[in-house]
């Protein structure tokens, strides 16, 4: 079993009578637990500890984390949310973490990597299908963290998404912060504000700032921008197998 688990900031375990709570539902949204029947979430509906949250297709919502974190989720995504720990477990579909900097301690997992994030803007996306092996991604908008899968160890800055597939090995590519922040539904489909905005507008500047002066190359069209996050074509993610590439900022860059 690995374990994949991102640890964003440092901070004490919360009370377990605190909840979560749902700022925004779109279509089909379901809450429950293990021990309780699924019923519809609206806007305000607690989410416990050891409860869940289900998107259905067309569906969205956004979950305000009692640390004023907040997760968005995409369609077709099951989240499990433990406030005892301040844990995100993804089982299935997207989501988007915004944590602030001064927030406590939050954990996201899934199966397959391990990362340590201080508070940042980010997104998670774990998809399987019959014809595919089961693919984890983990991508930063703004601020910088470690990432270990396979038992390598990969540093993430904004722009960097790490894609593993167990059984292949894992690696890093670069996408277009302003085109991804200006395309995905996660981002322009909400009508809440995210605490992390400024960082997040810091980031497209400085990004296109980067462009402009030739430090950095948009990368190319093999990265496909129309769904929720960025997803890598299946021959540059074979060449990208093959290299281990990964597209960063060039050195001294922040």
């Amino acid at each position: 079993y690995l374990a994949f688990a991102f640890v964003l900031g440092i901070g004490p375990s919360l009370e377990a009578d605190q909840a979560a709570k749902v700022t925004e539902a779109v279509n089909v949204v379901e809450h429950g637990s293990k021990e309780s029947a699924t019923t519809p979430a609206t806007v305000g509906t607690p989410v416990r500890d050891g409860e869940y949250l289900e998107t259905g297709v067309k569906s969205r919502a956004e979950i305000l984390l009692p640390t004023a974190s907040i997760t968005r989720l995409g369609a077709n995504t099951i989240f499990n949310y433990s406030v005892e720990s301040n844990t995100v477990d993804l089982q299935a579909g997207t989501i988007l973490f915004c944590k602030p900097k001064d927030a406590k301690q939050l954990n996201i997992k899934t199966e397959a990597v391990t990362a340590g994030i201080v508070g940042t803007t980010g997104f998670v996306r774990v998809h399987a299908d019959k014809a595919h092996p089961k693919t984890y991604i983990l991508g930063l908008v703004e601020g910088h963290g470690t990432a270990t899968a396979g038992g390598k160890d990969f540093e993430l800055g904004p722009g960097d998404i790490l894609e593993f597939k167990p059984g292949f090995k894992p690696f890093v590519f670069a996408f277009d912060v302003p085109r991804f922040v200006k395309s995905s539904p996660l981002l322009t489909k909400f009508k809440g504000h995210l605490p992390n905005q400024p960082y997040i507008d810091a980031e497209i500047a400085s990004y296109q700032d980067d462009v402009r002066r030739g430090f950095i190359q948009p990368p190319s069209h093999a990265i496909d921008y129309s769904g929720d996050i960025p997803v890598i074509s299946t021959p540059a993610y074979d060449s990208a197998q093959h290299s281990e590439g990964q597209a960063q900022r060039p050195s001294g860059k922040p």
